[in-house]
């Protein structure tokens, strides 16, 4: 993907550091501060992002540490040192309720499920709270991390939870809460040395074409030790209300590939990886990505490129290989947040210099312009008119429709261009499953070329334009 991002506008409202910021849809934006206000923003024509006129918002007593959109957006959500969630209604900028964390621990991270069934938040202590839509305490798990746990999030189907600490341990739950006893489904050990400081699931998830049983989603994580590494997670996942299946060790059944029955621990980079029968990992890359600390990475809408902020002032966009893209230098002080818009034309940063800077990453914008599909993507074209594009037709390399798809050894199709480039560099592995490969022969898929122009042209697209 090309872009060419240009520093759009500065925010200098917050009399402290920014600690964190999150979109709503295009052109919607709130912003956390250590100054103890939370801050609503909308995007007008002629003026840029535009402070909204109930904003801002003030109650909490301590460091705002968190904040949140709402699934439909009519909701924020913000957390505190000071050891509360408060939602405010937008409309009106009026506290609508109050979440108190046990004890009244600092809460580190606060965030909605995605489909809005739950808010789950995090302490210093390492306890996991989940509370319902009633903002009743769900759940309390406990033991599951020793150490403050900075990291917190959910995969885009809703079915998958993650938390990380600074021991650097990772752990992921799925997200049916109403067992006595909660358990993580995978634990990953020493994933960052130092702590895990970010982590974020893209919104392509796939199945595993040798079966129906195994979802694959890949994940970002980032940490105090200046890494970025790229993980695929694998899910078994019934045909039953996604709900996983239950699976013996001594009859292997839903047997997956991808999860043994043998549950036995496995390395991947500097990992210890415990996988149980519903879940397993592997860390598919990782690169040193900044001079400090990252203190968050995040994927773009379509998954095809990945943003992250660092201690060293620094914001770098990625390609999945590990190839900076852009680097963008103007912040004075930390980094401590970032944010991308719904279709990727807009990226927000929050730092120790007490601004907000709004990056136009299509290079074509001024504050007069409305705010609109800005990056020219066939794929990203489709999901933002609401079509469901369907995951067979998107290279897993690429995060594009294919023109030319070609069937690999490991039963995956890829872009030709892609796969080649991809065995160019000596890699003989599965970019899916991290598996050896036996062949590099690739097979011409004609099936799904075919279903991919009738796609198209049922859309009215011209796939060779």
């Amino acid at each position: 993907m090309s872009i060419a991002p240009k520093l759009l506008q500065k925010i200098e409202v917050h009399q402290s550091d920014v600690t964190c910021l999150d979109f709503y849809g295009h052109s919607m934006l709130v912003t956390g501060s250590s100054d103890k206000t939370v801050r609503l923003f909308r995007w007008e024509a002629g003026s840029g992002f535009t402070e909204d006129k109930n904003s801002p918002f003030l109650c909490h007593k301590y460091s705002v540490t968190k904040v949140a959109f709402s699934p439909k957006g009519s909701v924020v959500a913000s957390s505190s040192v000071d050891g509360s969630v408060i939602l405010w209604d937008i409309n009106t900028g009026q506290k609508t309720d109050i979440i108190h964390q046990p004890n009244g621990e600092a809460i580190r991270n606060m965030q909605f499920c995605p489909d809005g069934s739950l808010i789950a938040t995090t302490d210093d202590t390492g306890l996991i709270c989940i509370f319902g839509q009633d903002k009743v305490l769900k759940k309390s798990i406990k033991g599951v991390h020793e150490e403050t746990v900075p990291t917190l999030t959910f995969t885009k189907d809703s079915k998958v939870m993650l938390t990380g600490c600074t021991l650097g341990n990772m752990r992921m739950f799925f997200t049916d809460f109403d067992a006595e006893n909660v358990e993580p489904s995978l634990l990953i050990d020493n994933a960052h040395d130092l702590g895990v400081l970010s982590a974020d699931f893209s919104k392509i998830i796939r199945l595993d074409p040798l079966d129906s049983n195994t979802k694959i989603y890949t994940l970002a994580s980032s940490g105090n030790d200046n890494v970025i590494k790229i993980w695929r997670v694998y899910c078994l996942i019934g045909s039953h209300n996604n709900q996983p299946y239950r699976r013996s060790s001594a009859t292997g059944s839903a047997s997956s590939r991808l999860i043994p029955t043998s549950l036995q621990q496995h390395f991947s980079e500097t990992a210890t990886i415990y996988p149980t029968l519903y879940m397993n990992c592997e860390c598919v890359h990782s690169f040193s990505a900044h001079g400090s600390s990252v203190t968050q990475v995040k994927f773009s809408s379509t998954g095809t490129m990945l943003a992250s902020g660092s201690l060293d002032r620094l914001i770098k966009i990625w390609d999945l290989h590990g190839k900076v893209l852009k680097i963008l230098s103007e912040h004075t002080r930390y980094v401590n947040a970032i944010a991308i818009n719904a279709d990727s034309t807009i990226l927000a940063s929050g730092s120790n210099d007490k601004q907000v800077h709004i990056w136009d990453l299509t290079g074509s914008f001024t504050l007069d312009s409305h705010i609109s599909n800005g990056l020219k993507s066939l794929l990203m074209s489709l999901q933002i008119n609401e079509k469901d594009v369907p995951m067979d037709f998107v290279c897993p390399i690429t995060s594009e429709i294919m023109t030319d798809p070609v069937l690999c050894e490991d039963g995956f199709s890829y872009e030709r261009s892609a796969i080649e480039t991809w065995f160019a560099k000596d890699k003989r592995t599965s970019p899916m499953t991290n598996m050896e490969l036996t062949t590099t022969e690739l097979i011409s898929n004609t099936k799904i070329k075919m279903e991919i122009e009738n796609y198209l042209k049922k859309l009215d697209f011209d796939p060779f334009e």
